[in-house]
């Protein structure tokens, strides 16, 4: 999936004429021009959390308005049957109106406001033109050698600069360090996906990684940037992506285990990042912040829960913190110790087959997905965490599927030609499948560890690939007193 098109979730609602607006808000209104369309939507004012600011249905007109909070120039988020961001301005007024193509959805804005999601989506369509530009190409513009990408991508840039120059003269300058940084984390994200192409598909065997020249450079360069450049949706991911391409450099030699695999890498690339001179102190309570809210879906509230605590502590005025603290509250169900939460599915051979029907052994849970890469990627070295444990009766090894209902057939046929053993459970909803609600699960693949007595060990276990770890955790569940050491390395 396109990482752009994913970050992209916006808003549309608000425009009422007769009210006074308002200097802490917006005016919104949403139009949507196809009786077919998703009739409920929501609108994300906070990068933080998965809670939305406001959730409304659609009159029977296909319209909705409203009020919509914002302190200061942000990108916000709409999501519905479509997912759209947009970046808007305390005090305007904002009519988004969207229109049905072929199943596609085309925009039109009215309003003081409308001037902001009109220069991006020419933006965006520069972008889209530059991709079809390469569509028969295996890798579209990634399978260029780089100097010709680099020369079209320079091009693209200057086109981009263009429509900005003849855009933003009535603009605040605001918006005009918005655009200018939009521009910047639009071509470095550009080159820094070119690089991650390369590498997976285009390296010959033996040769070393390839390095997007310049790249040393990039964040020093996008720490020059006031910290109102972070209202661009692009900026602000490319900051925030410093946490971790920075931190995991920091690790050392992890041999054969992923870097993701160990807890312990989570704290230290946070304490890594909280003690930096290099990040300006604008950035780093955001870096930190965005960080800490999407920890839980790597380490489970107990995990995370200390870093957060000194996250809040040291930052006690960021604007984030309560989203932040709204988020971990909706893992506390999920803390070491409580019930696991029960579900129930089809298994392979038919049969209804539930987690608390499994109450006495240790269960270890995987959710997963046939269109999952990073899910099929772990196993081979789930295959070899059961090989050591082959004797282990009183362990259960668990699969859920979230595949859509469609996609049973190929479900079938990918555990038969991966010949995949365990207890395999269809759970046929997508991410509506209520494992995803009840153990707040936005990303797979995700692990639980259930104990004997149908208890949360982990609501967010070690992956397979963890090796020792995971192995280890596992027999103390069972009771079985190690020979060695466990090893964290």
């Amino acid at each position: 999936m396109n990482t752009k098109r994913l970050m992209l979730l916006f808003l549309c609602i608000g425009l009422f004429s007769c009210q006074e607006k308002k200097e802490n808000s917006f005016l919104f209104t949403l139009q949507v021009e196809d009786p077919n369309l998703e009739q409920e939507y929501s609108i994300h004012t906070s990068s933080f959390g998965t809670e939305a600011a406001y959730s409304f249905t659609l009159d029977e007109n296909g319209s909705y308005a409203t009020e919509v909070k914002v302190d200061e120039p942000k990108t916000i988020s709409l999501s519905g049957n479509f997912y759209k961001p947009l970046y808007v301005t305390p005090g305007k007024s904002l009519t988004v109106k969207v229109k049905m193509d072929d199943k596609t959805p085309v925009f039109s804005y009215e309003g003081e406001g409308a001037v902001y999601p009109q220069i991006f989506d020419q933006l965006a369509t520069l972008d889209q033109e530059f991709s079809d530009k390469y569509e028969e190409l295996d890798h579209r513009q990634y399978s260029l050698d780089w100097d010709t990408f680099k020369q079209e991508l320079d091009e693209l840039t200057e086109k981009k600069r263009t429509i900005v120059e003849t855009k933003t003269n009535n603009l605040s300058k605001d918006f005009e360090i918005v655009l200018e940084a939009h521009l910047f984390a639009s071509k470095v994200n550009e080159m820094n996906l070119y690089g991650s192409y390369y590498n997976a598909y285009k390296k010959e065997e033996g040769e070393a990684d390839f390095s997007v020249p310049g790249k040393a450079d990039f964040y020093s360069q996008a720490f020059v940037f006031d910290a109102k450049a972070l209202a661009s949706a692009e900026f602000s991911n490319l900051i925030s992506s410093y946490v971790t391409s920075k931190g995991i450099d920091q690790l050392g030699d992890l041999g054969d285990t992923p870097w993701y695999s160990i807890p312990d890498n989570w704290s230290k690339i946070y304490e890594f990042t909280k003690t930096n001179k290099n990040i300006p102190d604008a950035y780093k309570a955001y870096m930190l912040g965005s960080y800490v809210s999407s920890l839980t879906m790597a380490l489970g509230i107990d995990g995370a829960w200390d870093i957060k605590e000194d996250f809040v502590k040291s930052y006690p005025n960021y604007n984030q913190v309560d989203q932040i603290n709204a988020a971990y509250e909706k893992w506390e169900p999920l803390r070491k110790g409580n019930v696991a939460p029960d579900f129930e599915y089809e298994s392979l051979n038919g049969e209804m087959v539930s987690l608390s029907s499994l109450k006495g052994s240790v269960v270890y849970v995987d959710v997963w997905a046939t269109w999952c890469g990073p899910c099929i990627s772990e196993f081979p070295s789930y295959k070899a965490l059961k090989k050591r444990l082959e004797d282990a009766k009183d362990v259960k090894w668990l699969y859920v599927s979230v595949d859509e209902a469609k996609d049973k057939e190929k479900w079938v046929n990918f555990l038969a030609k991966n010949e995949l053993d365990g207890i395999q459970l269809f759970g046929g909803n997508g991410w509506d499948t209520s494992i995803t609600e009840k153990y707040q699960i936005r990303g797979i693949p995700r692990y639980l560890l259930i104990d004997k007595d149908g208890k949360i060990h982990s609501s967010n276990a070690p992956r397979p690939s963890s090796g020792d770890i995971i192995y280890d955790e596992i027999q103390k569940l069972r009771g079985v007193r190690l020979e060695r050491a466990t090893s964290l390395k």
